[in-house]
């Protein structure tokens, strides 16, 4: 482990998968590493993979007092992992104001859209990351509008963001 300039700690870390919970791939993260983020909760963070693959993510607590970085299928599938394959890892302090990039589509729909921008900004960090995402990860503009146009209006229905 060592820290850098960046003010990324680098560590390495093998692809495992969790058996008998909800088989979610992840990485194990070192204690020494964790403590340097947080010591009881999930932390967001950016995680950077084989110096190719950056997204962001959370520091999760395991549950015995260790943490974990889920390795979801798109990222996998983006840095070609496995099980078993070792990883370098660089982390910092994820700085971004919602713990994920904003898409231009959803932002310029609350530039224009009053209501929906404060019942979004009435929600929970978790329900707008979760916006966010769903909007984020269609793969063309016009999709990318068509979500967030679905999303602020489901909102002005359920302005809770819990589904009923």
């Amino acid at each position: 482990m060592n820290s850098d300039s960046n003010n990324l700690v680098r560590f390495e870390a093998v692809l495992e998968r969790f058996e008998q919970r909800d088989r979610t791939h992840y990485i194990d993260v070192p204690d020494a590493v964790a403590r340097q983020f947080t010591q009881t909760k999930p932390v967001r963070i950016m995680c950077l993979l084989n110096d190719s693959v950056e997204f962001h993510c959370a520091l999760r607590p395991k549950g015995d007092g260790s943490f974990f970085i889920s390795i979801g299928t798109p990222i996998r599938q983006q840095g070609k992992l496995k099980i078993g394959d070792p990883i370098r890892v660089a982390i910092r302090k994820d700085e971004s104001e919602y713990g994920r990039n904003m898409p231009e589509e959803l932002k310029e729909l609350f530039a224009i859209d009053e209501v929906g921008n404060r019942l979004f900004h009435a929600l929970t960090p978790n329900q707008q990351r979760g916006i966010i995402y769903y909007v984020d990860s269609a793969k063309s503009p016009q999709v990318r509008v068509d979500r967030a146009i679905l999303m602020i209006d489901r909102l002005k229905t359920n302005p809770s963001g819990r589904h009923e």
